[in-house]
Parts: C-alpha cells; sequence; structure tokens
C-alpha cells in the first residue's frame, strides 16, 4: 500500500504569525494492482471501493467457488440454506435432501443464489435471481456434484437465472 502526503487542512480559525505549517498527514492512495483476489481487469482504480462486476466476471467467480447459500420466501419467511454447487454453462446445479427447497422447487417460488469470498484485501458478492427446475441425475453436471455432507440427496436441481449481479469492494483500511 503506497502512502503519500497531502498538507493537511487548516481549521477555519486563522494561524497565528510566526506558526509553523502542520505536518503533513499520510493519505491512503491504492497500491499497484493486482492484489490478491483482484482478477485482471477488475483493479480498483483511484479512490474505488466498490466496483461493478460484468456478468462474465461474475460468471469467472462462479466457475472457481463451489459453496453458496440460496434463498426463497416461503409464507412469511424468508428460507436460506448452503449448497454445494457447480456451474452448467450459465445454470448452477445442486442436489439437496431439503424438504423445504423440494417444496419451493414444486411450488416454483423465484430464489436468489449467493456466493461471496473474500482474501484481506478484497471481497466480491455474486447474487443470481431465477427459477429452479429439476435436473435430470444423468446429466454430467449432476453426476459431477460432490456434496460436503455424505447424506443421500432427493432431488438434483438447476437454478436457471434471470440476473446475475456481482460487487468487488476493496478491504484496505483509510
Amino acid at each position: 500500500m503506497a502512502a503519500t502526503s497531502r498538507p493537511h487542512r487548516q481549521s477555519s480559525a486563522a494561524s497565528s504569525p510566526g506558526s509553523e505549517a502542520p505536518a503533513p498527514v499520510p493519505v491512503r492512495t491504492p497500491g499497484p494492482p493486482p492484489k490478491p483476489g483482484v482478477a485482471p481487469g477488475d483493479a480498483l482504480a483511484g479512490d474505488e471501493v466498490v466496483v461493478t462486476l460484468t456478468a462474465d466476471q461474475c460468471w469467472e467467480r462462479l466457475h472457481r467457488s463451489r459453496t453458496g447459500r440460496i434463498a426463497f420466501l416461503d409464507d412469511d419467511a424468508i428460507e436460506m440454506f448452503p449448497v454445494n454447487y457447480i456451474v452448467d454453462g450459465r445454470r448452477i446445479v445442486f442436489a439437496t435432501s431439503s424438504r423445504k427447497i423440494t417444496d419451493a422447487l414444486e411450488r416454483r417460488l423465484p430464489v436468489v443464489f449467493e456466493v461471496d469470498e473474500h482474501d484481506g484485501w478484497t471481497a466480491w458478492s455474486v447474487v443470481l435471481r431465477g427459477a429452479m427446475v429439476s435436473a435430470d441425475v444423468r446429466e454430467s453436471a449432476a453426476q459431477r456434484l460432490r456434496s460436503m455432507l455424505p447424506t443421500h440427496k432427493t432431488a438434483h436441481i438447476v437454478i436457471e437465472p434471470k440476473t446475475v449481479t456481482g460487487r468487488l469492494f476493496d478491504q484496505v483500511a483509510p
């Protein structure tokens, strides 16, 4: 992290003649890219601390992660579950034994899927909004799934996204 000096702002009160100028105050300026976690094309410029990711940058991050959260509104309560997933084209595929998720699938509830990561320098978050459909277990994508729990999965599900958005955050302290 590079630091430069910027003259300290003087208060509105006039300084007395012959008084010394205040010492320079170090000001944070972004270090040279790339920082850990910042992919090519993501470099934070200037004092920018939040970068909106393109759809391609969102999908690249989804490809390198394996655990996300699926959320939906069930009656008057928001339900959220962690799931292991894989990306198949521009779809999310996961398996579950959760009755709440399979009920949401049967009721065709809209879903939100979120993945995030941080490394101490930057953080990012990708959010998909879309619909769940049943996946054929014989699909190659469904066969590649690896669960974090060795439980029998009763359903293989695909999220077909309608929107995908993401943001990258600079976490360097000011």
